[in-house]
């Protein structure tokens, strides 16, 4: 009364999607023939990036190799893209926007002033020399075409297919191509005719990768809705190509979607014809999740630029997750995004540390202080009572007990908590005033040499170290009686000993063991008596 049954819905891929079923099985490493199967360098890139401040408007490459007649082109051809020097780039480029004729295809240009010429072939125009002079005579078989094998897919829908050859003899001949940012190719809002690769319905356009895909506006801005959410993605992103390092693209694509976002609503708004109820409910529903997303209330209009400040603000938080690491941020709201207002731990540890400081202040006068968290605070305290034994009664040269482990009273005063670690020796820490900035008396805990040395006669165990930071941002050393604690973990007496402050303040034995969760006296008896490596 109640079969299995499921819906079973037929989809038609595009063949482009459907030609290789093992697209992502592994395989292995390519050869270098068939790396440049679509006409790529073997060091490929998904996506052309030129530098922000770069000064090579767009890259022009030449294709090194064997350079027969179109129709015997091997598949996949052999040889490989090489760049043009950067000077020769720039001045192709500008050839291109000034020189009305070589931009159309009609006229070449000369390359390098000596040998070369370089021409635009489009599907119309191709490189076809024949009947022309030349000191080689120029067969039909030399023409070159936009299909040419060494061309990718992107070089033609994009219209940046090239000729160059030498001057005087165009039998002499290879392909040429220029790549532009994809910045520009997504601005250029390039339709091939097929499907978005997403939700495969609407037409798409160009996103500017090397692999030609193509987006729809809607899936665009869902797309670059995801990555503005997500600081920890940032790579493999829209359409698998783009990443953190490809930011003039997003922000040129996500200048697509402000317009196309506000068309939409426009249409809408005006009641436009071609929009039945469906699509005006999707674009209703898109805005929605646009205010939720972008935390914009419903009363307040969604600014024009939406996505660019998003996207931009997303490249922002990324560098920030890159490199904070490398700063102290400031402490108020109004910096916490402005990196420039904050202070790198090196020039802070230079600057501050040094000097016994733990407070300095951004450029906008915001006060911040660099001090230990809570909770290294409470791991200290707790590894030091753990062991208050001697791990030594008797030793080397001074022939007095001391402690495995003590703080660096001196690193306490400039904000840090370093945990010293006795293993031989005498009392002086480190031995010989050697491998740490400041030296001490690892039994008294004195300046070497200002407070204790090997003669003093007044030194003596201040007992057990502690450590707290204080209200006024300042960290202080406390000291525990290490007799009486052992007694008391011995059951000798009822209550643990005080941790008595350098200020002269308290603080209850009970209390400290409970804050520190060490109530358990037996355990902590059978931890003291294992002693320390």
């Amino acid at each position: 009364q109640n079969p299995r049954r499921r819906i079973v819905v037929f989809l038609q891929f595009p063949s482009a999607m459907a030609a290789d079923t093992r697209r992502f099985a592994r395989r292995k490493a390519p050869s270098a023939a068939a790396a440049v199967e679509d006409g790529s360098s073997p060091t490929k890139s998904k996506v052309t990036v030129l530098e922000e401040d770069s000064k090579v408007p767009a890259v022009y490459e030449w294709w090194f190799g064997p350079a027969p007649f179109q129709a015997d082109v091997k598949n996949p051809p052999e040889g490989r893209w090489k760049r043009y020097h950067p000077q020769v780039c720039r001045r192709l480029e500008e050839l291109l926007n000034t020189n009305g004729r070589f931009r159309e295809g009609d006229d070449p240009v000369d390359l390098d002033g000596v040998r070369y010429m370089m021409q635009r072939i489009t599907p119309d125009k191709p490189f076809d020399y024949h009947g022309k002079e030349s000191r080689e005579p120029v067969q039909v078989a030399c023409k070159i075409t936009v299909d040419h094998r060494c061309y990718s897919e992107m070089d033609r829908v994009s219209n940046n297919c090239f000729v160059q050859f030498q001057k005087g003899n165009p039998y002499r001949r290879r392909p040429a191509r220029r790549r532009p940012d994809a910045s520009e190719i997504a601005g250029a809002k390039i339709r091939t005719g097929d499907p978005c690769m997403i939700c495969l319905t609407e037409d798409g356009q160009l996103t500017g990768c090397n692999t030609g895909h193509v987006i729809c506006k809607s899936c665009l801005r869902r797309s670059l809705r995801a990555i503005a959410g997500d600081i920890l993605m940032v790579e493999n992103l829209l359409c698998g190509c783009f990443g953190k390092s490809t930011r003039k693209a997003l922000l040129a694509l996500a200048t697509l979607a402000d317009t196309s976002f506000q068309e939409a609503q426009l249409n809408v708004a005006e009641g436009a014809s071609f929009l039945d109820e469906l699509d005006k409910e999707d674009i209703r529903n898109e805005e929605i999740e646009t205010r939720s997303r972008f935390d914009i209330p419903a009363n307040e209009r969604i600014p024009d630029t939406v996505y660019q400040q998003k996207i931009k603000d997303w490249f922002s938080k990324v560098f920030i997750n890159d490199i904070g690491h490398l700063y102290y941020p400031c402490a108020h709201p109004e910096c916490s995004s402005k990196m420039e207002n904050w202070i790198l731990k090196t020039d802070f540890e230079e600057q501050y540390q040094a000097r016994g400081q733990t407070v300095w202040k951004c450029p906008l006068g915001h006060r911040n202080c660099v001090l230990p968290s809570e909770d290294e605070v409470k791991d200290v305290n707790k590894n030091l009572l753990l062991h208050p034994e001697y791990y030594i009664l008797d030793a080397f040269h001074d022939h007095c007990s001391l402690r495995r482990y003590r703080l660096c009273p001196e690193c306490i005063q400039g904000g840090i908590i370093m945990l010293a670690v006795h293993s031989e020796g005498c009392k002086q820490w480190p031995g010989g005033g050697r491998g740490h900035q400041h030296c001490f008396c690892f039994a008294c805990t004195r300046p070497w040499g200002r407070g204790c040395n090997h003669g003093s006669t007044d030194c003596r165990d201040p007992g057990i170290q502690q450590v707290r930071v204080r209200s006024d941002d300042q960290i202080e050393l406390g000291y525990v009686d290490g007799g009486e604690y052992l007694r008391w973990l011995n059951r000798e007496i009822p209550e643990a000993p005080p941790t008595r402050w350098a200020c002269g303040e308290q603080e209850l034995g009970s209390v400290r063991q409970q804050r520190l969760g060490l109530v358990n006296q037996a355990e902590l008896l059978a931890e003291s008596r294992k002693g320390t490596m």
